[in-house]
């Protein structure tokens, strides 16, 4: 039996184990990285040296341009290949130029902790780095193809530095990235980096960009976290039809993580197939919705709970018939902006405008209902003109409202004209009105008369003494 087994360990067990590496595991994680305590002695005058406890991995420590070019030479590490993970720390450069050709041959590059001001070169073809840290060391700005020959680049970390955009890389396959606490990232350059879904981030929750020249998303240089810019890769993903939806600012409140509010853009001059009625549900905290050019007939989604934020409405151009759907809405609460010019609004509802608070909001309030074409009469003469009179100043376009079946704009009416059949028929009423309360005044002063004249004469005046006696005389007498 024991003869059976020396036998398999000879043959199996013995061959296999000659494979294993000699080295620490503890080497090798995701990258190659060594403390401070792996560098060469501080006397040493070569600043770079091979680990004996790690297979073909070599450390070079405070270097500067010129100590490193000697260090590689006297630490025997080459282009041979017989070291393929290196870890450079605390080297002082002004450029870090990456088209050495000891870069080729690595599997694990590892720079940290330094002061390099900027990467120059580029990375040759069918270098085979895999992983590449060039954490902490306050880098500012990568030419633009440094990088793009890593071909079987699955890890970069570029955390730590004064980045403002991130280089480019390979362009296909997974690669984890660590951009953190690199205070000047924009949000510009992460955005195009959420639209490759292979892409995953190292350290998310401390990843932050500045919203400062973002697509002139905000006016701020307030900071947002990468699950917030998550949020808007998916707005603009899964928006409503044809719409585009975009922030539109960004809201702080003292204490808690700045929100972003919503854009919505259903313009129908890119559509082929122009809506007919509102996009619903809207993305959460929608504050815009522009509908123009489309063949929208009815306000009435303007109740679904998603519109409770809307604040601007931009429906010009369409089919829109009356403002009765926006009584009772949120919007008619919250709005700044209503626009509904060239609809087909023959009537317009003025209590409904009378009941809005035009200083209510922190910005005044303006409606534009320019192009529609009324159905004038006198209710429109006496209400609706009245009120667009008082409110030139919040409806820019007042002039462009007109009068379908007449000649004349809005605000031109006149109330005699179009009210003269009812005005006249009432002034007869007052005038009969005023005539029976004279008569009457007249009649009692004339009795109140013909008594005193009665009581001190002992007769009775004209007409009183010429009518005669009424059955119930008796009383007076």
């Amino acid at each position: 039996m024991l003869y059976i087994y020396t036998i398999v360990y000879c043959l199996l067990i013995a061959p296999a184990l000659s494979l294993l590496p000699d080295d620490d595991s503890s080497c090798y994680h995701r990258c190659f990285h060594q403390h401070a305590e792996a560098c060469p002695p501080p006397g040493s005058l070569c600043r770079c040296r091979q680990l004996p406890n790690c297979k073909r991995a070599a450390v070079c420590c405070d270097v500067n341009k010129f100590t490193l070019t000697e260090g590689l030479g006297c630490g025997n590490i080459s282009s041979d290949g017989l070291v393929e993970a290196l870890h450079i720390r605390n080297a002082t450069l002004d450029v870090l130029n990456i088209t050495h050709p000891v870069w080729r041959r690595l599997r694990f590059m590892t720079i940290t902790d330094g002061q390099i001001k900027q990467v120059v070169g580029e990375f040759a073809k069918h270098t085979i780095v895999s992983c590449l840290n060039l954490s902490s060391n306050g880098i500012q700005k990568f030419e633009p193809r440094s990088l793009v020959n890593l071909f079987n680049l699955s890890y970069l970390d570029l955390s730590n530095n004064n980045l403002t955009d991130v280089p480019r890389f390979k362009m296909e396959g997974a690669v984890t990235l660590d951009i953190s606490q690199n205070p000047s990232m924009l949000c510009s350059s992460v955005k195009d980096i959420l639209s490759r879904p292979e892409i995953s981030f190292n350290n998310e929750n401390s990843t932050t960009c500045s919203s400062a020249k973002t697509f002139q998303w905000f006016n701020s240089t307030e900071f947002l976290a990468i699950s917030q810019l998550k949020l808007l890769h998916e707005l603009e993903k899964n928006c409503f039809g044809k719409c585009t939806c975009e922030p539109y600012r960004l809201d702080m409140v003292m204490g808690k993580s700045p929100t972003f509010a919503v854009e919505v853009n259903c313009s129908g001059v890119k559509f082929e197939n122009k809506l007919t009625s509102l996009p619903t549900p809207l993305p959460p905290r929608t504050v815009l919705l522009d509908i123009s050019n489309n063949n929208i007939t009815s306000l009435k989604e303007l109740s679904d709970p998603s519109y409770q934020y809307l604040t601007y409405l931009y429906a010009d151009n369409n089919q829109i018939s009356s403002i009765q759907p926006l009584e009772g809405t949120a919007f008619m609460n919250n709005f700044e902006s209503l626009s509904l010019r060239n609809n087909n609004i023959k009537t317009i509802e003025t209590y409904l405008l009378s009941n809005i608070k035009f200083y209510r909001t922190a910005e005044p309030r303006h409606i534009k209902l320019g192009l529609n074409k009324l159905h004038c009469d006198c209710q429109t003469a006496m209400e609706f003109k009245v009120w667009l009179l008082t409110k030139i100043h919040r409806v820019p376009d007042y002039n462009e409202i007109v009068c379908e079946n007449i000649n004349a704009k809005v605000v031109e009416l006149d109330q005699t004209k179009l009210c003269q059949g009812d005005q006249d028929w009432t002034d007869y009423i007052y005038y009969i009105i005023t005539a029976e309360v004279l008569l009457l005044v007249g009649l009692i002063a004339k009795v109140s008369y013909d008594y005193w004249v009665f009581k001190t004469a002992g007769y009775l005046p004209w007409p009183a003494s010429k009518m005669p006696k009424l059955p119930c005389d008796w009383l007076c007498e």
